[in-house]
């Protein structure tokens, strides 16, 4: 072979691998913004996707979480969680009522108290202040703060009752199985409502003013223009926050751990509170892990049966 040829083909060697590179680049549709990715992908699967399936394997396992040796029970925990625990029916129960009760209070009360605050009232800056204050608190202060106020003796809540003549309201109320649950879930409502209410305003203050002079022109204000405008408009943010409502109810945690430690008798426990309680407690963590997936099985299918029905019935209103 002469030297030119060896040249040519020397050339054309590089020339060829560069080109097939590229096809292969192009083929698989990778473009160098993937690279810029993958630290965002690797901390997903170091934090959230690796735990999960740990969780899931250690669910087949009698463990304590402490010792290396682990044993196969197979679903023997599901069938004992589902069929045999008592606290944790009485935790779903709970949580139910969280859900049912927090969201329904947030959502209409949210509505209502920023559909107030965007109309013209005096001092409404001081209102909206106000009423989000206590989103800015930390949850351990909400908690102290709100456990001193529960007290028997010298609670601050006991006594505005005896203040307005309802001593027989007063009850033990981080203490009294029938109360307890209820008193811990108004803190998560004061605490949550800022935030809802804030949400709520930024949604009815996209909505344009032409909008509602032309209602007014059609003889609509007041509470017509509310449930033929205001409310029809920002059902997309109440969509969003019903689900991130019910996702924050059913994993709480916080304000059962601060106030009422899930007592009294799992009176105030719910399924989240179990976990910690069943995992760093009395050390079943197999058992706990069994619990952990189904808290997520039931808010996955939930959040996904709650956005057939939000999107079906947007569907329906247009």
């Amino acid at each position: 072979m002469s030297s030119d040829n060896l040249s040519v083909s020397s050339m054309t060697m590089p020339i060829t691998s560069s080109a097939q590179h590229k096809s292969f680049w192009k083929r698989y549709k990778i473009n160098s913004g993937l690279f810029f990715v993958l630290p965002a992908v690797f901390m997903y699967l170091l934090f959230v996707a690796w735990p999960i399936i740990s969780t899931i394997s250690s669910s087949f396992f009698d463990w304590d979480g402490i010792s290396i040796e682990r044993e196969f029970i197979g679903l023997k925990n599901y069938i004992d969680l589902l069929t045999r625990d008592r606290a944790f029916r009485m935790s779903v129960t709970n949580n139910v009522l969280w859900a049912v009760i927090s969201i329904s209070v947030l959502t209409v009360v949210g509505f209502l108290v920023a559909y107030m605050l965007n109309q013209g009232l005096r001092l409404r800056n001081l209102y909206r202040t106000l009423i989000f204050l206590p989103t800015t608190a930390s949850l351990v202060v909400i908690g102290f703060t709100w456990e001193f106020m529960y007290r028997t003796d010298g609670g601050i809540v006991n006594q505005i009752l005896t203040f307005l003549g309802l001593e027989s309201w007063i009850r033990l109320w981080l203490a009294d199985a029938g109360v307890t649950i209820y008193a811990v879930m108004l803190v998560g409502i004061w605490s949550a409502l800022g935030s809802w209410v804030v949400i709520y305003l930024a949604a009815l203050q996209g909505i344009p003013q032409d909008l509602y002079d032309s209602a007014a022109v059609d003889g609509a204000t007041g509470i017509r223009q509310m449930i033929h405008l205001a409310i029809p408009l920002t059902m997309s943010t109440t969509r969003a926050l019903l689900i991130l409502g019910f996702i924050g109810a059913i994993n709480q945690f916080g304000l059962v751990y601060l106030l009422s430690r899930g007592g009294p008798y799992h009176a105030s426990e719910v399924m989240a509170y179990q976990v910690y309680d069943l995992a760093f407690k009395t050390n079943h963590t197999g058992y706990a892990s069994a619990l952990s997936v189904v808290l997520l099985m039931i808010s996955a299918v939930v959040t996904v049966i709650q956005l057939i029905l939000l999107r079906g019935r947007a569907a329906l209103f247009g």
